[in-house]
Parts: structure tokens; sequence; C-alpha cells
């Protein structure tokens, strides 16, 4: 009986069919009490439908990495899982539509972390700026009981952090690395400091995290393990 499955264990030692299949066949012999899934890094998107779909209700953690396709997800598959407590994604686009999902249908999430590469836009818009603190802003007025919040890479400024910190009284955790758009300066800072008890600053060595991203000699974003000389490479400068 698999508790826990962790797929990423295996990256880069099995092909992706293989992986999927085994991924699959432990979610089955989980016969109902699986309570904890990573799903890896390139795993064909087939086997993850079919593995969501199977998946338990009682999940308590979700994890999913470099994965384009997790806007599908949400608002059907995500219902299914009243008891989540945590969800990690990892260079998975998220909306507002998404976030309100989550929290009128996950009330037990305590954890959230929604990463992504860290970059400067070379044009920095409003309407752009907009549609992410639309996120953030979404969080605050969502997800009220939220505990552990990671947000590497995100494009909010402090309008949408200000919600955040404003809704968010049971916020302990609060992760702004690569948050280049957020200015801790003033009052936000302030606020930032006293409420939060354990809090990331957007300038942060990023060597803790289980994944960075760093780009390829032709210009494509690549998932990884973290590791050192990935570090050195890295496209969060």
């Amino acid at each position: 009986m698999w508790r826990v499955i962790n797929m990423n264990d295996l990256q880069g030692t099995i092909a992706e069919v293989s992986a999927g299949k085994m991924c699959k066949n432990a979610v089955d012999r989980s016969q109902g009490q699986l309570v904890d899934i990573t799903i890896g890094l390139l795993m064909m998107l087939i086997f993850i439908y079919m593995l969501l779909k199977g998946i338990p209700s009682q999940l308590r953690r979700l994890e999913i990495a470099y994965q384009s396709f997790y806007e599908k997800l949400t608002t059907v598959d995500l219902m299914k899982f009243p008891l989540l407590e945590e969800l990690n994604l990892y260079k998975i686009e998220i909306s507002k539509e998404e976030i309100e999902t989550v929290g009128r249908y996950c009330p037990m999430l305590k954890t959230l972390k929604v990463n992504q590469r860290g970059w400067r836009m070379f044009i920095a818009d409003e309407g752009t700026l907009t549609r992410y603190n639309e996120i953030a802003m979404a969080i605050g007025q969502n997800l009220l009981g939220i505990r552990h919040l990671e947000l590497i890479g995100n494009k909010r400024t402090n309008v949408g952090l200000r919600v955040i910190l404003d809704n968010c009284h049971h916020l302990e955790t609060l992760d702004l690395r690569e948050c280049f758009y957020i200015d801790l300066k003033g009052d936000l800072g302030k606020q930032c400091s006293k409420q939060i008890k354990y809090l990331k600053l957007p300038n942060d060595s990023l060597k803790d995290c289980p994944y960075i991203f760093y780009a390829t000699f032709d210009g494509d974003d690549v998932l990884a393990d973290y590791c050192a000389d990935a570090y050195e490479v890295s496209t969060y400068e």
C-alpha cells in the first residue's frame, strides 16, 4: 500500500513512458490511501491526466513540476481534494480564477508554492503588472488560512503584496525571492518584518530551492534539480 509517491527520485534514470506507467501503478496500488505525490519534471501528459483521475480524495500534498497544462486541471481536478494542505507548483502558470477555485474547494490548504523563473521585463507595462497583482490579490482574498507562501519569481508589485499581508493574518512564512517589482524600503517592508516570522527577501540566495531555472544556449528555459553548476548559469541575476 503506497501512501507517498515521489517520481523525482527517478529523474534522468528512466524513460518518460516507463516512469508514467510506474507512477500510475503505484497510485493504483495505494488502494485509496495516497496522501502525498510529487509528479516529476517531464512525465508525459497522458499519464498526468490518468494519475490525477485516480488519486483519492484524501490527498494532503500535491507537487507538480514543469508542466504547462496545469490550467486545465485546477478547476476540475482540485475540486476533489478537499483535504489538500500543501500545493507546490514549479514553473506552472496559475490564474486568478484557479486561485479562487483552490480557495473554495481546498479549505484545509496551509502551504502554497507557485515558483517561476525570475526575470525583469523589458517593458513593465501597467497592464502586465496588473495581471500579476490580480493573482496576488486573489491569494489575499481567497486563501485566508494560508500559513506558508512561496512566490519565487512572481512579478506582483507592492499593491498585490499589501493585499496578502492585510488579509492573510495567519501567514508565518513568506518567500519573496526574485520578486523584482517589490519595494520593501518603506512601510511595507516594516509591515513584512513585523508580521512575518520567516521572511525571504528578493535578493536572498536560491541555494535551498529544490528546483531552479536556467537558460540553455538556444534560449529555452530548463527546469532542473538544484546543483551548483546550474546555479552559476542561473538567470536569477
